[in-house]
C-alpha cells in the first residue's frame, strides 16, 4: 500500500510498505479520509518529545471496513474513527474520567500505533472494544466526520466548563479549535461568541467560510478589552478560551475575563512561548482556570452526532483537500494559516 512515512522532523517520505494484516478479532480498514491536525504538524516539525521513527500519522478517520474477524464490524462497514483508546482499567477510566486514562494509547500519534496517513489501518480487537469507533449511516459524506475528531476535544472542553445561555465567549484564535469552539458554544445556547485573530488573512478566511463573529486583533489589543467591556457592561468576558499555542494569549485570557470568569486553556505551548500569568487577578477576581486534553469515547459519539445531525456543519471547516501524495504540502499551508481544517482524500 501506498503511505506517508515519517522518517524524522521535516523527513516524510510518499512509499509503498506493507498492507498490514486483519488481526483475530480485530478489522482492517480502508481509508476514505483522514485529517490534518496541528498536532500532526508538531509531530512533523520534530516538536513531539514521544515521537517515534520511522511512523505513520493521521489520527482523524473515516474509513470503510475492507477485512473483518469481528461480527460487530462487518465489511463494508464505514466508520468514524478517533485515536483515543482508554484502557478500562485504572481509576480515571472507571470513574467516567477516560482522557485522563493513566495507560492511555493514541492512534496515528507518531507513538507506535500507524495511522491514516496510509491507504490502510488494522485495529485489534481490544482497540475495537475500549477506543472509539462509530459507524457512519448511509447518505453521510465520510470526509465531512473527521471533524468529529476535533469536535470531541472542544465539546469536552465547554461540558467540564460548564458554558451555559448567559455566557458571552471570547475565543482567542479563528483555526479549527477557534472556530470550532465559536459554533459548539452557539450550539449550547451561549449569548454570544467574539473570536478574536490576528492573522488578516485567517481572520478573512474564517470569514469567507461564514464565521461572521471574527475580529482581526491580537488578544493583547486595547481595542478588543473595550469590545468585550462594550458589550459586558464593564464586566469584563464570562469565558475566555485561549484556543492558539501562545503564552502572551494565555496571559491575556486571564485579564479578559469578568470576575468569577472562566479561562479555558486549551492546546499546549512550547517552553519558549511561555510568559507570566497575573495570577494575582486569578486570585482577586476569582477566576477558574481550566486545562483541556482529548475527551471520553461517549463524547466523542456526541460530537460525531452534532455532524451527522448537521447542526455542525462540517462544510464550513474543511478549506482544503489533499491527496495523500501532497500531505507535505498541506503541512506547509497549515503553518502559513492557509486553512481552516485540511483534510487528506483517497481515491
Amino acid at each position: 500500500m501506498k503511505a506517508a512515512v515519517l522518517y524524522g522532523p521535516e523527513d516524510l517520505r510518499y512509499e509503498t510498505v506493507e498492507t498490514p494484516e486483519c488481526p483475530d478479532g480485530g478489522i482492517l480498514l480502508k481509508t476514505i479520509a483522514c485529517g490534518i491536525c496541528g498536532s500532526d504538524l508538531r509531530t512533523y516539525g520534530g516538536g513531539s518529545s514521544k515521537a517515534q521513527y520511522p511512523s505513520i500519522s493521521g489520527h482523524e478517520i473515516a474509513g470503510e471496513v475492507e477485512e473483518s474477524k469481528n461480527e460487530k464490524f462487518p465489511k463494508g462497514m464505514k466508520l468514524s474513527i478517533a485515536p483515543v483508546i482508554p484502557c478500562g482499567k485504572c481509576w480515571f477510566c472507571k470513574n467516567g474520567i477516560q482522557n485522563q486514562c493513566d495507560d492511555m494509547r493514541m492512534i496515528g500519534t507518531a507513538e507506535g500505533i500507524p495511522g491514516g496517513f496510509a491507504e490502510y489501518v488494522s485495529f485489534t480487537k481490544d482497540m475495537l472494544e475500549n477506543g472509539c469507533f462509530n459507524e457512519i449511516p448511509e447518505g453521510v459524506d465520510p470526509i465531512e466526520t473527521v471533524i468529529a475528531e476535533t469536535a470531541s476535544s472542544v465539546l469536552n472542553a465547554q461540558i467540564n466548563t460548564n458554558i451555559v445561555m448567559e455566557d458571552l465567549v471570547v475565543v482567542i484564535g479563528a483555526g479549527t479549535i477557534g472556530c470550532l469552539h465559536s459554533e459548539i458554544a452557539k450550539i449550547r445556547g451561549t449569548k454570544e461568541v467574539i473570536i478574536a485573530e490576528m492573522n488578516p488573512d485567517k481572520a478573512e478566511l474564517a470569514r469567507k467560510q461564514g464565521f461572521d463573529n471574527v475580529y482581526t486583533m491580537s488578544s493583547s489589543a486595547p481595542e478588543l478589552k473595550e469590545l468585550v467591556m462594550e458589550k459586558t457592561g464593564g464586566k469584563g468576558a464570562d469565558t475566555v478560551i485561549c484556543a492558539c499555542p501562545v503564552g502572551q494569549a494565555q496571559a491575556d485570557a486571564v485579564n479578559l475575563a469578568r470576575k468569577r470568569g472562566k479561562v479555558i486553556f486549551f492546546g499546549g505551548i512550547s517552553s519558549k512561548s511561555a510568559v507570566i500569568i497575573n495570577t494575582n487577578a486569578i486570585h482577586y477576581k476569582e477566576i477558574t482556570v481550566y486545562g483541556a486534553s482529548a475527551y471520553s469515547p461517549e463524547v466523542n459519539r456526541q460530537a460525531l452526532n452534532l455532524v451527522l445531525s448537521g447542526q455542525l456543519d462540517a462544510k464550513k471547516f474543511i478549506t482544503n483537500r489533499y491527496a495523500l501524495k501532497d500531505l507535505s504540502k498541506g503541512y506547509k499551508e497549515m503553518r502559513q494559516g492557509k486553512m481552516i481544517k485540511g483534510v487528506v482524500v483517497f481515491e
